[in-house]
């Protein structure tokens, strides 16, 4: 009985081990870094005889091939990447891009209506391929890839490569990071189309 005993006990220690090993996995969010004003409400009315201020629709956001996973990536090397399996994204990627994108755009442009979706017959469209984002082994956080604007028959491609020192080690650091060049990026694209 002694023996049976001090086996239960060997194996119960034995899996609160194991328990006690596995990895916390914790989910990051991109944060919105233009001023909230989610209080005020815009009304935008679109007529063929004025379109002055045309909605902007972002069609799609598309990532590389190394961004598509639902971990947060580190390059660990000039040729290494590591996809996280503990650090990950709160929901998919290009969902969270676009929907910063949107927020800031709409904030930046408040004479435009900036949409996820075309509400008019012929809306300017923004589209964005990210190839880049990501923190790097030298304490960098990588913003890359080109965005492309088009109204009527004009089309406008613009590439950007932001390098950001990231301010602090850790997850949260490097997410705020990727937030802020992503802000960047989005004013970039508003400085664009106000000219």
């Amino acid at each position: 009985m002694k023996k049976l005993t001090k086996a239960l006990a060997f194996l119960g220690v034995f899996v609160l081990a194991g328990c006690s090993s596995t990895p916390v996995k914790q989910y990051y969010q991109l944060p919105v870094v233009a001023a909230d004003s989610s209080s005020e409400q815009t009304s935008f009315r679109s007529t063929d005889a004025d379109n002055r201020h045309p909605q902007l629709w972002i069609q799609r956001i598309t990532l590389g091939d190394v961004l598509g996973n639902a971990g947060i990536v580190y390059q660990t090397s000039d040729v290494e990447y590591n996809i996280g399996s503990t650090n990950l994204w709160a929901g998919p990627l290009e969902q969270q891009l676009l929907e910063v994108m949107t927020t800031e755009l709409s904030q930046a442009l408040p004479d435009r209506l900036v949409s996820v979706q075309p509400l008019e017959n012929k809306p300017d469209t923004l589209t964005v391929t990210v190839t880049g984002f990501h923190g790097r082994y030298d304490g960098k956080v990588i913003v890359a890839g080109s965005w492309i604007y088009t109204h009527g028959d004009a089309v406008i491609r613009h590439p950007f490569n932001l390098v950001l020192e990231q301010a602090e080690n850790g997850y949260p650091a490097l997410v705020r990071t990727l937030g802020e060049g992503w802000a960047q990026v989005s004013k970039s694209v508003a400085d664009e189309l106000r000219k």
